[in-house]
């Protein structure tokens, strides 16, 4: 996935390069027309480019000026519309507007329509102004035209119905939306628009959807937006109930198409199935995001629920699946800013291919995984907590870099695995070279009743502060992993069962790995000097009985102590810290560094052999 955002040169010039990742400008337009009826107001213009695609708003797209003075108007009652404009054809309560223009809708008709029959170069503007429209059939309808804008007038409350049932088709394209476009569809203003389709969908466009303004408040049976070509928000207030996805994009056959990109704004989203579903690409870089789909996170969903033993499972589906993923893509999934809320049923953030995470802030609870992504998730910063689910962060391969992340699962906290394992899932304990978790930088804290850290290959820490609240039982293990485990910088506490216990090797560092007595959930444990002085502490918040500490402040040839119980005033709200001492507690392990790796106890089973004091079975990373 490329991602390295390239230099620009010049205020207003934007040089677009495929092998370039992403690129963004902003412009700022005071242009507007002195006889507009909305408030004059400058228009900021966001331009971006990641790879193939152009996720960028036209500055006409955010323009919600226009000429009351030389527009069109058309006026509906319950069994008529009116119009004095040769380029406005009525016929009873439907209007078919043919030329380019803009023109100011008002009135209410309980069986009304417009439709744009227009010149393929036609640009159509079409103010909704007061306008409460019920249809029979589809209530708005863009057979063709090059782009059509629509724009809700500043204070306007505007209302869009369709019919439960209709019949209606554009050449073979069905018509199945209270407001439907075959060509590119632009929202935006200040006013209010409610939308229901009640028959299917609530807004879709076969081209490019664009939502840059206004307060949309969208419930439909189906999918709520749908853009074939792309879905692109900002600056809008936005409000979805779908009986389907929420937001969907759907080209997988154009390259560069398919994709949702929100740029700002409040989006609200209600979903059966999916809340957000790109076909491509899915990318947040602001807005302030509250998803739930079906009944929300709910209980976390089983090992035989989530088909235990038959590997990774690639889910893109259709819009008859059963999917109800809050994010979703097919391929690439990209978070660089924003404020997430997410309470779902079925995966909170998933990708087909891979998820990079620069930023934001990110809130998750889910009966399923919590990022979860085929191939690669990349985290380079950003503020992520996962308060409920099955699978924390899963993906083959899978790099932190920074960021802040706390994880609660009910399995693994951290899973680098995958592959077919088959229908009888031979193949899920093999060691697998090709999947790594890689911990460069960052505070990342887990949570987890399976294993916390879990690689069928690599396991890798060279930096960051990563704390572990592994099992209790004895099936799993704070740390797991098939092929290496190994540290080279940063913080490492590892604290869990001792049964499936591994420790992790030191390469330039110290690492301590030994059983404890049995200690109580909530039982501090610190690793102290000869001094007394805290070189790590942490509150584990399950039962215990095994330890792993590794810090660059654990020095060969110098003797520590463990101990259990006390308080350290310095903890943070993890229970963590890396310095002060500690008041009360008990001794419960006096260590001499005769080494770099001190290890007493567990089962050692890494990499497919038992160390001294273990039992030599094959490894099971990966479980």
């Amino acid at each position: 996935m490329k991602k390295l955002f390239c230099a620009i040169l010049g205020a207003l010039i934007i040089s677009t390069f495929a092998s370039c990742g992403s690129t963004t400008t902003t412009k700022t337009s005071s242009s507007v027309s002195a006889s507009q009826t909305s408030a004059s107001k400058s228009t900021s213009i966001v331009e971006v480019t990641d790879g193939d695609y152009d996720l960028s708003f036209s500055e006409r797209d955010s323009d919600s000026s226009y000429d009351e003075s030389s527009a069109v108007k058309i006026t509906f009652s319950d069994s008529k519309a009116e119009s004095s404009s040769d380029s406005v054809k009525v016929s009873g309560s439907e209007v078919t507007i043919t030329e380019e223009g803009t023109y100011i809708i008002s009135g209410t008709s309980s069986d009304g329509k417009i439709t744009v029959k227009a010149d393929e170069n036609a640009k159509i503007q079409l103010v909704l102004h007061g306008v409460n429209l019920t249809s029979s059939g589809s209530a708005i309808v863009v057979e063709s035209a090059d782009k059509v804008f629509v724009t809700l007038a500043d204070g306007s409350e505007n209302v869009i119905k369709d019919a439960s049932s209709y019949s209606e088709k554009i050449g073979d394209t069905t018509v199945d939306a209270a407001i439907f476009s075959k060509c590119d569809l632009s929202i935006n203003g200040s006013g209010k628009l409610t939308v229901t389709g009640s028959f299917k969908h609530g807004i879709v466009s076969k081209d490019d959807l664009v939502i840059a303004g206004g307060d949309i408040t969208v419930t439909a049976a189906s999918t709520a937006l749908e853009g074939n070509d792309s879905v692109k928000i900002k600056d809008a207030t936005l409000t979805v109930k779908a009986g389907s996805d929420g937001i969907r994009a759907t080209n997988t056959e154009k390259t560069g198409k398919g994709f949702v990109y929100i740029a700002s704004g409040t989006v609200k989203i209600e979903s059966e199935k999916d809340g957000v579903q790109a076909a491509t690409l899915l990318r947040i870089d602001g807005g302030d995001i509250d998803i739930t789909t079906a009944d929300g996170a709910g209980e976390v969903k089983s090992g035989e629920e989530m088909g235990f033993g038959q590997g990774f499972q690639s889910s893109y589906d259709t819009e008859d699946s059963e999917s109800a993923k809050a994010l979703k893509s097919e391929s690439e999934l990209t978070v660089t800013g924003g404020k997430i809320n997410i309470s779902s049923s079925d995966d909170a953030i998933h990708a087909n291919e891979s998820v990079h995470i620069t930023g934001g802030t990110i809130t998750a609870a889910t009966g399923d995984d919590g990022i979860h992504a085929d191939s690669t998730l990349t985290i380079d910063g950003g503020d992520i907590t996962i308060t409920q689910s099955y699978e924390g962060i899963e993906a083959g391969e899978i790099t932190v870099n920074d960021g802040n992340i706390s994880v609660t699962a009910s399995d693994d906290g951290f899973n680098a695995g995958g592959g077919d394992s088959g229908e009888g899932g031979q193949g899920m304990f093999d060691a697998d070279a090709s999947k790594t978790l890689t911990i460069n930088g960052g505070y990342v804290y887990v949570n987890a009743d399976g294993d916390g850290l879990d690689s069928n290959g690599y396991l890798t820490i060279t930096g960051g502060t990563v704390l572990v609240s592994g099992p209790q039982n004895d099936g799993n293990g704070a740390l797991d992993y098939g092929t290496e485990a190994k540290i080279t910088g940063g913080t490492l506490v590892a604290i869990g069962s001792s049964g499936m216990a591994e420790t992790i090797t030191g390469d330039g560092q110290c690492t301590i790995m030994t059983d404890v007595t049995t200690q109580s959930g909530g039982t501090l444990c610190s690793l102290v000097d000869s001094d007394g002085n805290v070189i790590a502490s942490f509150t584990a918040s399950k039962q215990y009985s095994n330890v792993v500490f590794s810090s660059p402040e654990i020095k060969s040839g110098e003797t520590y102590k463990i101990i259990c119980g006390g308080t350290n005033s310095e903890a943070d709200d993890n229970g963590y810290a890396s310095s002060g001492t500690v008041s009360g507690g008990t001794e419960v392990a006096e260590i001499t560094m005769d080494s770099d790796n001190y290890s007493n106890g567990g089962s050692r089973m890494g990499g497919g052999q038992g160390g001294p004091g273990g039992n030599g079975m094959p490894q099971m990373g990966g479980f």
